[in-house]
């Protein structure tokens, strides 16, 4: 099957993203494609979440601790909600993964996008923090410097 082109920038809701440890139920979460990797495999992702626990929304970027993230606001419907992309959240997706959620229902791509300032902001922000690898910061880097990034 193939798949709608991913693009930095670009939010996937994911039906099942982890499983609540008491009811065994799937939890849907938001997630923002942060960066490709060379080629246009392997993505960097990162989730929304609503719930602060430590990060604030003044100033927008928050390195940690207690945790490290960016508030974006209220991105639009269905992110109804003030929130922000955690950092700790960030992993390397495997395309044939993601291709196997979006065959299977699980994880589609919405309409909505964060707007370039607001991406650049995060992307630049990210880079600034201990939760990313080397190849996920050069990855990170390079979209930034696609998007025009100041």
């Amino acid at each position: 099957m193939a798949l709608p082109g991913v693009a930095p920038g670009q939010i996937w809701q994911d039906d099942c993203y982890y499983l609540d440890r008491e009811t065994g139920a799937c939890q849907r979460k938001y997630v923002l494609i942060l960066a490709l990797a060379p080629g246009g495999g392997d993505s960097v992702t990162a989730v929304f979440t609503t719930k602060s626990h430590g990060l604030v929304e003044q100033p927008a970027c928050s390195l940690g601790p207690p945790r490290a993230g960016y508030f974006v606001g209220v991105p639009g419907a269905p992110l109804g909600q003030p929130s922000w992309v955690d950092f700790s959240s960030v992993q390397t997706l495997d395309h044939a993964d993601l291709a196997m959620h979006v065959k299977s229902g699980r994880t589609r791509l919405l309409v909505l996008s964060l707007a370039p300032p607001a991406f650049c902001k995060v992307l630049r922000c990210l880079l600034q923090s201990s939760d990313i690898t080397g190849r996920q910061a050069k990855w990170i880097a390079d979209a930034a410097a696609s998007l025009g990034c100041p």
